[in-house]
């Protein structure tokens, strides 16, 4: 039969109005999932988080029955009591699996499109370059926020499920807001640099090796200015410390390890952020126009 002469579906979709966003991260969480290494880095991840269930179920059902035999180690076990500091830890602790696995799903997603030719494909589509940036960039802070505050909002309802009162309750009502807060600090900056440099470099290897490089270098300049000039505050040049100096403050922690207020590196991250979401934009800008 001729060609011409088959009739074809005719498409009876409709362009998404809102959230046009959400079509691009579908379409990476697609894709990532059939890779059997991020898998693994994933379920690597949750190792952690099932520890910090048995602790919280240790302490919420042993610990808190006076007649059990392990009564006594657990009330003098500091690292088994459950409190802020728990799960300022465990978000501190989590920082280095949310690196690797941002890493790994977001050094290739913006210079792998271009080296595949898919920015044309992106804009034939009703997709603007905010959406194209707004989708990439909600990838990975959604997917930093499930192996983060997904994780630390639970472990707090299991806490108050376990050992449930008004005590309870008032003790912990303000740990969620606290760990939501954290892990967006962990996560956002993240994304954002790792997509800067995707954008900025050829391929993924590079933009992997250049984000390592970039962050070892900050925390040792950190290191070695507070070292040389004998003033831990320095230490808020290495980004990480300064992520830790904001977290010590939303979770009341007293272990602090300089004395430079908060505001001065809320104020460099939120620097960091800018820059990186304007790289970002305007990779993305430029591309729409050239398509």
């Amino acid at each position: 039969m001729p060609i011409y002469a088959k009739s074809y579906r005719r498409y009876e979709g409709r362009p998404r109005r809102h959230f046009r966003w959400l079509v691009i991260v579908e379409q990476e969480v697609a894709t990532l999932m059939k890779f059997r290494v991020f898998k693994a880095l994933f379920l690597l991840s949750m190792i952690h988080v099932i520890l910090r269930m048995l602790q919280v179920v240790a302490y919420d059902v042993l610990a808190q029955d006076p007649n059990h035999p392990l009564q006594i180690v657990f009330a003098n076990l500091d690292i088994a009591y459950i409190g802020p500091s728990t799960f300022f830890s465990f978000l501190y602790l989590q920082t280095t699996a949310t690196f690797i696995i941002l890493l790994y799903a977001g050094a290739g997603m913006i210079c792998n499109d271009f080296k595949n030719n898919l920015m044309e494909v992106y804009f034939s589509k009703p997709l603007t370059w905010l959406d194209y940036a707004l989708g990439k960039t909600m990838t990975l802070v959604l997917l930093g926020l499930s192996i983060t505050a997904l994780p630390g909002v639970l472990l707090v309802v299991l806490h108050n499920l376990l050992l449930p009162g008004m005590e309870t309750l008032s003790d912990s009502w303000w740990w969620p807001l606290s760990i939501v807060g954290y892990s967006l600090l962990i996560v956002v900056p993240t994304s954002l640099c790792i997509l800067a440099c995707s954008a900025l470099l050829p391929s993924q290897n590079y933009a992997a090796i250049a984000t390592i490089m970039a962050l070892v270098a900050n925390s040792s300049l950190g290191g070695l200015l507070a070292g040389m000039l004998h003033q831990r505050n320095y230490l808020a040049v290495s980004f990480p410390l300064a992520l830790r100096r904001i977290g010590e403050t939303l979770f009341r922690d007293n272990r602090i390890l300089f004395s430079l207020s908060w505001y001065w590196c809320f104020l460099y991250v939120s620097v960091v952020c800018a820059v990186a979401l304007l790289i970002v934009l305007r990779k993305a800008r430029r591309a729409e126009i050239a398509a």
